[in-house]
């Protein structure tokens, strides 16, 4: 026990700040999305036009939502040549679609009591 306990005291000394989470999938598949760059499709950057979005709200929802593995597709095959993520988080849900040079989010959607972002948009606003 004594053994146990010294190594694990001298590991927290050690290693203090560093940890495993940096190699776990969800962070690796968030440090490829964001390596080349996010840009929004043609939704996306008009809802940011129009000031229904922010992209701060984006890269929060990359840096910190919740990668849904089973609704994303990340296979690549014969005439397939994207793969996407699907990120959510409590108020945002998006698609991040990866390819050579950058990432493009697309199909956003803000979950405000359950409804989508057309729901609520500035009237000057017609990005649907």
């Amino acid at each position: 026990m004594l053994g146990i306990g010294i190594g694990t005291a001298l590991a927290f000394f050690f290693f203090q700040d560093r940890g495993c989470s940096k190699w776990l999938p969800s962070a690796k598949v968030r440090e490829f999305l964001a390596e080349p760059g996010l840009m929004g499709d043609d939704r996306t950057r008009c809802l940011i036009r129009c000031e229904a979005l922010q992209m701060s709200e984006i890269v929060e929802l990359l840096d910190e939502g919740n990668i849904n593995f089973g609704a994303s597709d990340v296979r690549l095959g014969e005439g397939v040549d994207t793969k996407f993520y699907l990120i959510e988080n409590s108020s945002l849900s998006a698609e991040f679609v990866v390819t050579d040079s950058v990432t493009t989010v697309r199909r956003v959607v803000q979950k405000t009591l359950g409804q989508n972002h057309s729901g609520d948009l500035p009237e000057a606003c017609d990005c649907d």
